[in-house]
């Protein structure tokens, strides 16, 4: 069984929240989560996250069947992204205002113990259990890349200042370069979707204390609070989903 739980804020220095979620039950049990953080002009973000999110979304309830093996599941993400990607770079071109926008995007699909994923950017994807909370994704960012080559610490990394620089992301050309993943996800334990308003503010031991003993519900509303203790400098989403066994 699996309980979820979502929460998204515009933070404490943003007017307008560039942040979006989809979070859904399937009709055979599995979660769908889709999380996209838009950047671009006062506008740009905002479009581009909702069109991703909303694109993906009406693809994968469309084409999803409770049958899917692994390998079909994949392709259905990468169908559904490549779409979101195509519509929101072809609404940068048709429209001047919007030009240079687009987002991270994640999306994910947990069922019977595992969790599918398709990322492009550095809004992440955790796992948390009884031993701790691992990051499942990699950054596609700069300072990820600098950790790479040696060149900085991950220490440094969260406070360098070309932290914010994402070397990939949806609707900014014709062809998108994404990565998948599978992972267990056992009983007990959560997977958790966050854009970088939370990550950036939490790091992996903030994320497991506060989780820890809430519902998903509670879980994400703490989490959003925490992050806005910190300084919420961003905006900030989190969604949770726990795996409670049968």
């Amino acid at each position: 069984m699996l309980n979820f739980a979502g929460k998204t804020d515009v933070g404490r220095r943003r007017d307008v929240n560039q942040d979006c979620f989809y979070l859904r039950q399937l009709s055979d049990g599995a979660v769908l989560a889709i999380l996209c953080d838009g950047m671009g002009g006062a506008s740009g973000g905002q479009v581009a996250s909702e069109t991703a999110v909303r694109t993906m979304a009406q693809r994968i309830l469309k084409d999803y069947r409770r049958d899917y093996k692994p390998v079909s599941i994949r392709h259905m993400l990468s169908s559904a992204m490549s779409a979101a990607n195509s519509e929101v770079f072809a609404m940068a071109r048709r429209n001047p205002a919007l030009k240079g926008m687009g987002t991270t995007a994640i999306a994910a699909l947990i069922r019977e113990g595992a969790v599918y994923l398709l990322h492009v950017g550095d809004s992440r994807c955790y796992l948390i259990h009884e031993k701790g909370v691992r990051q499942m994704t990699r950054d596609h960012s700069m300072v990820q890349l600098l950790v790479d080559r040696g060149e900085i610490t991950p220490e440094e990394a969260k406070y360098h200042p070309e932290r914010h620089f994402i070397t990939r992301a949806l609707g900014v050309g014709e062809n998108l370069e994404a990565d998948y993943l599978e992972e267990s996800v056992p009983a007990g334990s959560w997977v958790l979707l966050c854009s970088d308003g939370l990550s950036n503010h939490l790091d992996e031991e903030d994320i497991s204390s506060i989780i820890s003993g809430h519902t998903p519900a509670e879980g994400v509303k703490e989490l959003v609070d925490r992050a806005n203790v910190m300084g919420g400098t961003d905006n900030i989403t989190a969604v949770l989903i726990e795996n409670r066994g049968r």
